[in-house]
Formats: structure tokens, C-alpha cells, sequence
């Protein structure tokens, strides 16, 4: 009796302490890799042909989204927002924008800019056209 239970025990534990090598290889191949990502900011160039014999070339920098508007109205009817965007174009003012402001509300800008000090400059001047007193500087938040 006492061989049948020293033969039991024997096998249990090279059982058991073939079960926890299992458990460390597995966790030696779950282990994972981390990659780092960077990201840059890309020039774009577009080269165009001039007069057959000069190449010009032009450099475009992308520009971050802007942190302030100057906005000219804002409307609840989307057709309204619509007439003053279409306005601004035709006044020369290729970036204006129209942005939903809230779920029933849509606001047209005339441009972005970066910086308040900019935005402060540009809606001064724009004060000074007649009609256009009322644009006023949205700041996103």
C-alpha cells in the first residue's frame, strides 16, 4: 500500500511541474512587440510648366486647423447660411466656411486664424466695410 501511494505521488508531482513549464512557454510567446509611430507634417510641391521653358515651382504648407473664426452670421434656416456663404465667395472670400454650431444652428465665417492677436487684426478690418460691423470672433473650443 504504502508503494501504491509513493508511486501516486511521484507521478502527480512530474505531473504538476510539467504543467508549469506549459504555463511559461505560452507566456514567452504572448508577449507583444510595441511599435513607435511618428508622424510629420508633408510639404506638398506642385511644379507646372511656364511658357515651355521654365519650370516654376510652388511650395504649399499645410496648415493646422484654426482655433478662432470670424464669423458674419449665424442661421437656423440652412438655405440662409447657404445665400451668405455663396455672398462671401463672390466678395472674395474663397475660405469662408459654414460650421454647425449646435444642432439647429449653422455659422458662416469668413476665415480661420491661428492666434487671437490675428483674429483681433482681421475683424478690425473687416469693421471698417460697411454692412460688416456685425462679424464677430468665435473661438473654438
Amino acid at each position: 500500500m504504502k508503494t501504491i501511494l509513493l508511486f501516486t505521488l511521484v507521478i502527480l508531482a512530474v505531473a504538476i511541474s510539467g504543467c508549469q513549464d506549459k504555463k511559461k512557454v505560452r507566456n514567452t510567446n504572448t508577449q507583444k512587440e510595441t511599435v513607435k509611430v511618428e508622424t510629420k507634417a508633408v510639404l506638398i510641391k506642385d511644379t507646372t510648366q511656364v511658357m515651355e521653358t521654365k519650370t516654376a515651382t510652388a511650395t504649399t504648407v499645410v496648415k493646422e486647423a484654426p482655433e478662432y473664426l470670424l464669423v458674419g452670421g449665424c442661421f437656423r434656416i440652412k438655405d440662409n447660411a447657404d445665400r451668405m456663404y455663396d455672398k462671401l465667395h463672390k466678395e472674395g472670400y474663397t475660405n469662408a466656411i459654414i460650421m454647425p454650431y449646435s444642432r439647429d444652428l449653422y455659422l458662416v465665417a469668413y476665415e480661420g486664424y491661428k492666434t487671437e492677436k490675428e483674429a483681433i487684426t482681421a475683424v478690425r478690418k473687416i469693421h471698417k466695410i460697411p454692412g460688416k460691423e456685425e462679424t464677430w470672433i468665435y473661438q473654438i473650443k
